[in-house]
């Protein structure tokens, strides 16, 4: 052992040494020395001191361990630190082949890097150690060098070792060195023995031992010139030329030898001009120079230069550059487009190719036109690349379109040229119209996706497991249901635990549908990442580890990149200690720019709700993070990649934001829910409605779509579910046993929307309202002046017209209107009506003598139309509406009701002009009877009323149910609990006579009678706790004191109604800030002009004892 390298051994002291040099170097010794397992045991005993040899000895069983690796795991455990998994992924995506590095010791970096990333030392499991080594194998080949790696893909090695073997092998072969230099073992322990004298020796020594013994040094062998120094052993060596003194070439290719100066004996050499030609400058002028210069040449009076290591077209330095503008500009355009593939592109001849691209036929291109060219391929053209054409310049004027293409059969491919002058052009067949250029996909994208691989292996059993026991029974809010019924529903849902899902580990996967992103050029994208807000930091580092975990996502060396942008999700507004949380979305604009597009037309809203309102009970499903339950082939994994401060990573599932997801999943839902969907379930994306009339039936409905979902492996949220509500909110609408009405939230956008102040404004109002136009009625009659505003080249004036038609929709939408849904068992009647400026129809059904709307119709009329008569607007009220309604009335003989008397009698009209004549075949295909109603009895006279349920003032053609503070119900039970009106209808009861009020025999009501054009009504008489709701309700579109307090005292009454109406409106704060300030007026003023002295004199009294002055305006005095 004198001899022996244990004696440089620093011994292992504890947390404060680096256990794995240590162990690296015993290692390296035994490996050397020949040792065996119980030496290598000895040996790390020996060298344990301080805290080290304290574990050793207070742990009796790890002192028995008699198998090295597993004592060096214990060692391990103890005092070696976890790493960290975010700089594990790091440095395990960023690994690449030095310009110096061996293949050895990248090998042994990857390996160390892999280990680091996926642990396969905390799991004895099969699969996560062929995880381990499956990653290492397809890092190797990515981190090689291009030509290296392109060889080993070809070979297709299994395992990791046999990849590295191989890569040794092809290293060796490239290399243009010949000779070998064979070290021996003695000759390494002379070397060592001599050096290792401290730590920082030895961790030098150690990595040397490891290159030394891994890799053979090559010898360069050089055959040109016999001087040259044969201790340079770098594969790059210049080499000088003996005729021209100059690098990069031999004699034998020198420029200088072809004009006869040197070598005129027998040993001349051979003029090779194919090797002079391919090293020239693609980019050269007409007058060109040309010398050979080591690994460069001339274009004009510029020289280039090539990079030492690139091949042997590739141009690294143009500074100063003399050459032709042409030349230039064809450069950049070529270095434009390498730059848009995210790393560098080798121009060389086996990758990429300039040449002359010539147009297939003549072609006669108009003044400002655009015309298609063919344009011919060259031959030597391989028709599997990519070709990219650059136009020249010309100066004719015209324009040709840049393209990247694939050639057709025919070799040829297409493009536009514009001509944007006023003269005609010609281009003659032949013409050289640009650069014609291919790259091979291969060389620029990453690695084949059979070499990544996804991390998470929980199989289907484990994973079930797991969703029992997330769920319990307090994520189901069943308050609506009494103790049995809350039991019986409890059990159906913990019965499916398969259905539900918490946590993204345990989320659903389907292969259902497969999606397909097919791009329109494999041309890759990449784009940098975004900053993360700094109170976002913290979510996202968590939510791509646990993306991460579940498998949803995995590490990427994709060539295609996009960023990453953080969506602010919505809190509860009545938890203030709500945790913030944010929605992880990827910017995918850029690549949807290149999609094809998959289209879907998803179900109509409005078709919908009709099918699903007015039922009883209420259930709405929401699918778990519904995109990512679908899995994405593995071809278009890399194409969705994106990037993030952390790292690279590329999804497995379907994610949010690219072009088609959401038509691939409308897809699958479609495919699960088919046989199924009708009355008692509708579906929009991943939202499911259930309904039925009672408990039971609902019971049936869910336990079918449960089935489903767990045929197909979907899963839901049940922190979203809303169950067994007889009231529900579902796309903006708020469904119940009545019908269907706007939601409060919607409502609140209508009402508290301000004043348009210019055309965008307008629209976006009128966007707002389009999806409520199937709920008010004559819509386009009313939005009419809004309408007008929006025309092309008209002003934006806001008249009193607009200010009308906007406060008459806010107080329309404000009295929430409900609609009924179709019966298919009630009679069916359609009224109509037209005026100057629309038409417009309402669909109504009959029960108990109360017609009830089913779905409002108008538009507006064209000005052909508004010219028609009177006759014909109404018949083409009828016309429209009947076609609008199809649907529903197709087969039903049902009754129109129309206030044109002359229609009654429609089939005797005259059919003149033609259209009349078409109108009225149209609607010989139904079945109705036409039939005349008063124009007092027309709906179109309710529209500027509240509705009220009175019997003895409201019409029995009903459009609105309101179902507010302010209905009868409620006002009946507020009367009831007000001491001063209880009173009163207790006297009332007992036939005790109060004044003017009296009790709604109906209702039952306290109401009044009041004189209001000349006419006596009844007015309901309104509690006080009711007062400030119905001044709210009636101040909604803020309008003044006045129109309030007309507005209310015609419906409703108490004592200081309009004291209490005008507090509220002048403490109101919308209408302060809205509220124009007064302009005080001033007169011009006009000077005198005074002649003469004495015309024109002013008086006043100065001073405590009244002294009088007197001043004349002329003089002064």
């Amino acid at each position: 052992m004198s001899n022996s390298l244990v004696a440089s051994l620093t011994p292992f002291k504890g947390n404060e040494d680096s256990f794995e040099f240590f162990v690296k170097q015993i290692n390296d010794i035994a490996r050397l020395e020949k040792w065996g397992k119980a030496k290598k045991i000895l040996v790390l005993k020996l060298n344990l001191k301080d805290e080290a040899l304290k574990f050793l000895v207070s742990n009796p069983k790890i002192e028995e361990i008699n198998d090295f690796d597993s004592l060096v795991k214990k060692f391990k455990e103890k005092f070696c630190k976890k790493p960290n998994f975010e700089q594990a992924q790091r440095q395990f995506n960023n690994l690449k082949q030095k310009v110096s590095q061996s293949i050895s010791d990248l090998a042994e970096q990857v390996s160390s890097t892999t280990e680091k990333f996926s642990n396969p030392n905390n799991s004895e499991e099969e699969n996560i150690v062929n995880l381990s080594e499956k990653l290492k194998l397809s890092k190797f080949i990515e981190a090689l060098r291009s030509d290296i790696r392109v060889e080993v893909k070809k070979l297709g090695p299994k395992t990791f070792k046999s990849a590295v073997a191989i890569a040794k092998n092809i290293d060796n072969a490239l290399s243009d060195d010949g000779g070998e230099l064979n070290v021996t073992d003695s000759g390494i322990n002379q070397i060592l023995s001599q050096q290792l004298n401290s730590n920082k020796q030895i961790l030098e020594l150690s990595e040397k031992v490891n290159a030394i013994s891994s890799q053979n040094l090559c010898v360069n062998s050089l055959t040109e010139a016999p001087a040259t120094n044969s201790n340079n052993v770098q594969g790059n060596q210049q080499t000088q030329c003996q005729i021209c003194g100059k690098f990069n070439h031999t004699a034998r290719n020198c420029f200088h030898y072809t004009r006869g100066n040197y070598y005129r004996g027998n040993n001349r050499a051979s003029y090779n001009r194919t090797f002079r030609a391919n090293n020239f400058h693609p980019y050269r002028s007409r007058a060109y120079h040309r010398s050979n210069s080591g690994r460069g040449f001339r274009v004009g009076d510029q020289k280039f230069d090539f990079e030492e290591n690139s091949p042997t077209n590739v141009c690294s330095d143009t500074t100063d550059c003399d050459i032709s503008e042409s030349d230039k500009n064809k450069k950049e355009s070529f270095e434009q487009i390498n730059n848009n593939f995210g790393e560098k592109v080798d121009v060389s001849e086996e990758t990429f190719h300039a040449l002359n691209v010539k147009i297939a036929n003549n072609i006669t291109v108009q003044p400002f036109s655009t015309e298609i060219i063919n344009l011919k391929v060259p031959k030597n053209i391989s028709k599997n690349k990519d070709i990219i054409f650059i136009p020249k310049k010309n100066k004719l004027g015209y324009l040709i379109n840049e393209s990247l293409n694939v050639p057709t059969n025919a070799n040829l491919f297409h493009t536009i040229i514009e001509n944007n002058t006023n003269k005609v052009i010609h281009v003659r067949k032949n013409t050289i119209m640009g650069k014609l250029s291919t790259f091979d996909v291969n060389d620029i994208m990453s690695p084949s996706e059979s070499e990544i691989y996804q991390i998470n292996n929980l199989n289907l059993n484990e994973i079930h497991k797991m969703r029992r026991d997330e769920l319990l029974k307090s994520h189901f809010k069943l308050d609506n249901l009494n103790d049995k019924d809350k039991k019986d529903m409890q059990e159906l849902l913990l019965k499916n635990f398969k259905v539900f899902s918490k946590s993204y580990k345990t989320l659903g996967e389907t292969s259902a549908v497969i999606p397909e992103f097919s791009l329109l050029h494999n041309f890759p994208l990449q784009t940098k990442p975004y900053s993360t807000p700094l109170m976002a930091k913290k979510y996202a580092q968590q939510e791509i580890n646990n993306l991460l975990e579940a498998g949803i996502i995995e590490p990427s060396s994709s060539s295609y990149c996009f960023p990453v942008i953080f969506i602010k999700k919505k809190q509860n507004p009545n938890d203030s200690n709500s945790e913030l949380k944010f929605r992880m979305v990827v910017d995918y604009r850029l690549l949807n720019s290149i999609t094809e597009t998959f289209k879907i037309c998803l179900p109509k809203i409005s078709e919908i709700i009709k099918n699903i309102a007015g039922r009883k009970i209420y259930c709405v499903l929401d699918l778990k993070s519904a995109f990512f339950q679908i899995k994405l082939r593995d071809e278009d994994k890399r194409k969705l990649a994106f990037c993030t401060e952390i790292g690279n990573f590329q999804p497995t599932r379907l994610p949010f934001g690219s072009k088609n997801s959401t038509s691939y999943f409308h897809t699958l839902i479609s495919k699960c829910l088919n046989g199924i969907t009708g009355k008692n379930v509708q579906f929009f994306l991943d939202d499911i409605i259930i309904a039925a009339d009672s408990l039971c039936e609902l019971k049936v409905t869910l336990q079918q779509v449960f089935d489903r979902l767990i045929k197909f492996n979907l899963t839901l949220d049940p922190a979203k579910l809303q169950l067994c509500k007889p009231e529900i909110t579902y796309l903006g609408f708020d469904l119940n046993a009545n019908g269907f009405s706007p939601s409060e939230q919607n409502i609140n956008k209508v009402t508290n929307f301000p004043r348009p102040k210019n055309l965008k404004q307008v629209q976006m109002f009128l966007g707002m309202l389009n999806c409520f136009r199937g709920l008010i009625y004559d819509y386009a009659g009313i939005v009419e002046p809004l309408v007008k505003l929006t025309k092309k080249n008209t002003p934006f004036v806001w008249s009193v017209e607009c200010e009308n038609a906007f406060n008459t929709v806010q107080e329309i939408i404000l009295k929430k209107p409900t609609l009924k849904n179709f019966d298919p068992n009630l009679p069916v009647s359609l009224i109509t009506d037209a005026s100057k400026i629309a038409i417009c129809g309402i669909l109504l059904q009959k029960k108990d003598n109360v017609y009830y709307p089913l779905e409002f119709f108008s538009r507006k009329l064209t000005p052909a139309e508004c010219k028609y008569p009177s006759i014909r607007r109404e018949l083409l009220a009828i016309y429209a509406s009947v076609k609008h309604f199809h649907d529903q009335l197709l087969g039903e003989n049902f009754e129109l009701l129309t206030d044109a008397k002359p229609l009654t009698e429609y089939q005797s009209l005259d059919k003149k002009p033609e259209i009349v004549a078409r109108w009225l075949l149209y609607l010989g295909t139904f079945s109705f009877t036409p039939t005349h109603i008063p124009g007092s009895l027309n709906p179109a006279d309710f529209l500027s009323r509240v509705v009220e349920e009175n019997s003895l003032n409201v019409n029995n053609i009903t459009l609105f149910q309101p179902n507010d503070k302010l209905s009868m119900q409620n006002i009946l039970i507020e009367q009831k609990q007000d001491a001063i009106l209880s009173k009163i209808m207790n006297d009332l009861s007992d036939n005790k006579q109060c004044k003017q009020y009296f009790l709604d025999v109906n209702s039952g009501l306290l109401m009044i009678k009041n004189a209001h054009k000349n006419k006596i009504v009844n007015i309901i008489v309104i509690p006080k706790s009711l007062i400030k709701v119905c001044i709210e309700t009636a101040h909604a579109p803020h309008f003044g004191v006045k129109k309030i307090f007309d507005f209310i005292h015609h419906r409703y009454q108490w004592r200081g109604m309009y004291l209490d109406t005008k507090n509220f409106c002048e403490h109101c704060e919308k209408c302060l800030e809205n509220k124009p300030k007064a302009k005080l007026t001033q007169t011009q003023m006009i000077p005198k002009r005074n002649l003469a002295p004495g015309q024109c004199i002013a008086i006043d009294i100065v001073g405590k004892n009244f002294i009088l002055t007197i001043i004349d305006y002329y003089s002064r005095y």
